[in-house]
């Protein structure tokens, strides 16, 4: 990574492992030797200023955590009036276990936002952390990713509806057994689909990818109802994931291509008969102009028949880890066994270090790129939108970034595209000082 203050690393703790900024790292290790403050209650809605900002979106509504350490905003998500924020480090339950809040948009108001759920882990299964990074919503179904510490595996909380402080609806777990948190996490109607990238199947620490399919009865504790598998041991398969109709894609950021690590993403589409059973890829998709340790896959993003996938380490010319995002589209004849991309995007207004890609989300003809460590870090989003005739290779970018945005905020360290609004987490956002309790920011169209 470019800035060695900001660099993203995989924090183990006793058992399992997650993403964070090496700042959080730092204060993780403080945090364990010392009493906690206890937790205080969820939102803080700021006044809007006009947004620094070139796109044809507006800030909608912001969003923030009241405790310092939280990581509010590590994860986002939305759906119609829903947004879900994830907060990995929240005491609300138990110390550093996580939390996630629920936020309704009053008949789609985004600003008028209510808080109506807190979610945190089920009593006994939580300690430890990691709880909220990450989370994914469909309609009125959320499910976040997690560990369950009695079993010390990775799980997934599924919650139906979800108001007040509920119990989930079913815990997601695997027949193999993991020993890690969950890092990739994508739903769609009743499937879910659930990365952990340093799972070992068959005892070589390939990692995996797992699907679940809601019962006809509903959502239930559960293991797998199909698993997704790599080629490769070591190559963190299931860092990211995504969901799209048929489609699942799922991210590998460590795999060799051409005896280089520059990182791949993987196909998978649904069988016939469905989901069930073991499955290999469909495709591997591939950067045609991939470098060393780029990060490809890092993230991705699925909708339809496109696919979109981040390489946040990526050179772009003689501009070491500008980072850059790929799009892949189904040809006419059919997914192929390997692909290069159909498109590359960067933006003529990103710099060395900003890691455009970090996170990405794809919604129909619009793709969004979060470059977390652009600005003094304090990140910018870039909106990119499909020309006429299909994706091209550009650099023609609108930025997002927030109203009240200063350095080392991170904005842009997770995205979401839902229904016509943006969801952007800035988890290094501070509250008066140096305090850092996290942001969500919500951006549409004026309304």
């Amino acid at each position: 990574m470019a800035e060695y203050l900001l660099v993203c690393v995989f924090v183990t703790l006793p058992g399992r492992s997650f993403a964070c900024p090496l700042e959080v790292l730092v204060k993780i290790n403080l945090t364990l030797t010392l009493l906690l403050c206890l937790p205080l209650p969820a939102l803080a809605q700021r006044p809007l200023a006009h947004p620094i900002q070139d796109s044809a979106f507006q800030q909608l509504a912001e969003v923030a955590g009241s405790q310092a350490g939280d990581d509010f905003g590590a994860s986002v998500a939305v759906s119609g009036d829903t947004l879900v924020v994830g907060l990995p480090f929240s005491s609300a339950a138990c110390e550093n276990c996580g939390a996630v809040y629920v936020y309704l948009a009053a008949n789609g108001d985004w600003g008028n936002l209510t808080q109506v759920a807190t979610l945190t882990p089920p009593t006994g299964k939580g300690t430890g952390g990691g709880f909220g990074y990450p989370v994914a919503v469909s309609g009125d179904t959320i499910v976040v990713g997690g560990f369950d510490a009695s079993s010390q595996e990775a799980a997934a909380y599924v919650y139906v509806n979800p108001s007040g402080n509920p119990a989930p609806a079913g815990e997601l777990t695997t027949s193999v057994g993991t020993g890690d948190s969950v890092q990739g996490l994508g739903i769609e109607g009743g499937t879910i689909v659930v990365g952990i990238p340093t799972a070992s199947v068959g005892a070589r620490g390939e990692g995996a990818a797992f699907v679940y399919v809601e019962p006809s009865t509903g959502w239930t504790d559960m293991t797998e109802t199909a698993e997704l598998l790599s080629t490769a041991p070591n190559t963190f398969f299931g860092q990211s994931v995504a969901i799209s109709g048929h489609n699942i894609v799922v991210g590998a950021f460590e795999v060799k291509v051409g005896g280089v690590e520059q990182g791949a993403a993987y196909l998978f589409v649904q069988p016939a008969a469905g989901w069930s059973g073991i499955w290999s890829p469909t495709t591997e998709f591939e950067a045609s102009n991939g470098t060393r340790k780029a990060g490809f896959g890092t993230s991705v993003s699925v909708s339809g028949e496109t696919a979109a996938v981040g390489a946040p380490d990526e050179a772009v010319g003689s501009s070491q880890n500008e980072g850059a995002a790929y799009i892949f589209s189904r040809p006419s004849s059919g997914w192929p066994k390997t692909m290069t991309e159909t498109a590359e995007l960067t933006a003529s207004g990103a710099k060395a270090g900003s890691e455009l890609g970090f996170s990405v989300a794809l919604s129909r003809q619009t793709m969004v790129a979060g470059a977390p460590f652009e600005h003094g870090v304090q990140g910018l989003a870039y909106l990119f939108s499909e020309p006429t005739g299909g994706w091209q290779s550009s650099s023609r970018a609108e930025a997002i970034a927030a109203s009240d945005g200063t350095a080392n905020d991170n904005f842009g360290y997770s995205v979401f595209i839902g229904d016509g609004v943006i969801a952007v987490g800035s988890p290094g956002w501070p509250r008066g000082s140096l305090a850092k309790d996290g942001a969500g920011y919500v951006f549409g169209k004026s309304q």
